[in-house]
């Protein structure tokens, strides 16, 4: 039964850190950002520090696999 618990957890993970990543829903989220910010919801400090938080996860949907993305 723990075994089984285990499996279930680290598809669960899985699956989460799949979203977190997914080029498509970082996309909406930069969407949805930017319409904050132009809603007047956000500042552009908030902005920003959002943002670059968005294009971190962004890139590296982009490196290999395993890799630190430094040359």
């Amino acid at each position: 039964m723990i075994g089984f618990v285990g499996w279930v957890l680290r598809r669960v993970v899985a699956e989460a850190e799949r979203l977190y990543y997914d080029p498509a829903v970082v996309r909406g989220e930069l969407k949805a950002l930017e319409e904050s910010r132009a809603a007047g919801r956000i500042d552009d400090e908030e902005f920003d520090r959002l943002e670059d938080a968005l294009l971190d996860r962004l890139e590296r949907t982009h490196r290999p696999a395993g890799g630190s993305g430094a040359t």
